[in-house]
């Protein structure tokens, strides 16, 4: 078994107690059970000091598009997915609930969302969640078309990303890159508290990320956690690297696959959007 004590071990060889750190993690990278196993590792960052940031995703919260909302180059090709596609429920998305698209979140950030005291940004389908004494600053200004205001914040604290267990394809501070390096974002649709139609901003494919890894290894700082890889980089380095390198050759970030609309379309530049 991998004790707290370990991982606080392992949380101060990396530099990082006391830090704010966006986290993605895999539990199952372990391989052995940890004490208090999600809780006791969320815990482990907390006593360390440390506030801890995850995105929180909800794509349960999608509603179908309308028409003044589907701007072009938008990596939804013709729309026909979206305006076919069956919706459930109208659901409205409020910053106290705690759900949560688990299996593509995973266990340790609905760990952090359901903490008691615990507290989420406003997005609807991408909103970010956070624990710790600077939990409020981190997420406070996040909105509905200010989907990565978390991590802009993360970036101006100098704090820091950690993949535990997991490649580049999970750093969603490299959707903030894309932004500094002037893409735009996608528009995706939500219900506001009244029940209309908003828009609401979202990342692009991640698939090809893995790409940035060569020009990263320079600014990783690594550890073995059990048989988990712990890779950890300065917030500000990341995303000033990996804008950088998108500026230079915006194909880096594409995945390869010819037929992924939103990879062309984030290569592109991302949507024209629409005024208003």
């Amino acid at each position: 078994m991998i004790t707290k004590a370990e991982i606080r071990d392992d949380i101060s060889k990396l530099g990082i107690a006391g830090a704010e750190i966006c986290v993605h993690a895999s539990m199952r990278s372990f391989g052995e059970r940890i004490e208090g196993n999600a809780s006791g590792l969320v815990h482990s960052f907390l006593d360390s000091g440390c506030t801890v940031l995850v995105p929180a995703f909800t794509y349960d919260y999608l509603a179908r598009p309308e028409k003044r909302y589907m701007p072009d180059n938008n990596g939804a090709g013709d729309y026909s997915y979206f305006l076919n596609r069956v919706y459930g429920e109208e659901k409205i998305f409020h910053k106290s609930c705690k759900d949560i698209s688990k299996e593509d979140m995973g266990i340790f950030a609905e760990c952090v969302l359901c903490e008691p005291k615990s507290v989420r940004g406003y997005n609807p389908l991408n909103s970010f969640a956070a624990l710790g004494e600077h939990a409020g600053r981190l997420v406070e200004n996040q909105t509905a078309t200010d989907v990565y205001a978390p991590l802009g914040q993360l970036y101006d604290d100098d704090g820091f990303v950690l993949l535990m267990g997991v490649s580049l394809e999970s750093a969603t501070i490299i959707h903030y890159a894309e932004q500094k390096a002037g893409r735009r974002p996608f528009v995706r649709w939500a219900y506001d508290e009244n029940g209309n139609v908003i828009p609401v901003f979202t990342g692009s494919c991640s698939m090809g990320f893995g790409k940035l890894e060569p020009i990263l290894e320079n600014y990783a700082k690594r550890t073995r956690v059990g048989k988990s890889i712990w890779t950890c980089f300065r917030a500000r380095e990341l995303a000033d690297v990996c804008a950088g390198a998108i500026d230079k050759n915006p194909e880096i970030t594409h995945c390869g696959n010819p037929d992924c609309e939103r990879c062309r379309d984030a290569v592109a530049g991302g949507p024209v959007f629409f005024s208003g």
